[in-house]
């Protein structure tokens, strides 16, 4: 009996442990329990000391990265990329090819992921997208200001003239067809977008949806201004 027992091997054991959602506006904490290796709890915790957050709330952040982005994105072939990578794709095309490709998920790549998500496509749920895109995909960083029916949309990706080109062509794609009158500025590091909104006709609709975004994943506020 004791050779036996002597040769057993045993698996490695998981950590038990409860999972509470981080509360939110628009969802209700519940309280789940989870088994985690050993390993990544050991992730979790180093993280979680590194960055000076909570076990709780990293978890909580990656299954919404999870839910909200990775399960959605790869449908629709998003793949990450190194920075560098990105760049030099971007500067072996003209800023014409560059333009035409923003104008191309402008008005169709963007579009079709807004009413995949969202299941309806006004200003606010665009924005939503484009944050999701510049935060879970790390494409770029977004800002805002807000001036009665004046809109100022900053975009910050640090990746060239011909990434801005792109962005550029992109955010006009996106709010014009919504009767938005859309001037964008570029920099070799960032547009700035001043988007009016519509006051009459057919796309009044979207006269007082905010540009601000307000699901459930949004930053907290951080860096937007109003």
């Amino acid at each position: 009996m004791g050779s036996k027992e002597a040769k057993m091997t045993l698996a490695p054991t998981r950590t038990m442990f409860e999972l509470k959602s981080t509360p939110v506006s628009s969802s209700r904490s519940v309280t789940r329990t989870l088994r985690l290796d050993e390993d990544v709890e050991a992730g979790i915790v180093e993280m979680a000391e590194r960055e000076q957050f909570s076990f709780n709330l990293l978890a909580n952040r990656s299954l919404r990265k999870l839910v909200e982005w990775e399960d959605k994105a790869t449908k629709f072939g998003f793949i990450q990329v190194p920075t560098s990578l990105v760049e030099k794709v971007f500067s072996i095309l003209t800023d014409e090819e560059a333009r035409e490709l923003g104008k191309e998920a402008g008005a169709n790549t963007i579009p079709e992921m807004v009413l995949f998500w969202f299941k309806k496509f006004n200003p606010e749920t665009v924005l939503k997208a484009l944050e999701m895109i510049g935060s879970y995909g790390n494409a770029f960083r977004l800002q805002y200001t807000i001036d009665g029916e004046t809109d100022t949309v900053v975009l910050k990706h640090d990746r060239g003239p011909r990434v801005s080109a792109f962005y550029g062509e992109l955010v006009q794609s996106l709010f014009k067809p919504m009767g938005a009158k859309v001037e964008t500025h570029e920099t070799d590091g960032q547009i700035v977008a001043t988007i009016t909104r519509p006051l009459t006709g057919l796309a009044s609709e979207h006269r007082e949806a905010p540009l601000i975004p307000s699901f459930a994943g949004a930053k907290n506020g951080r860096g937007y201004k109003r």
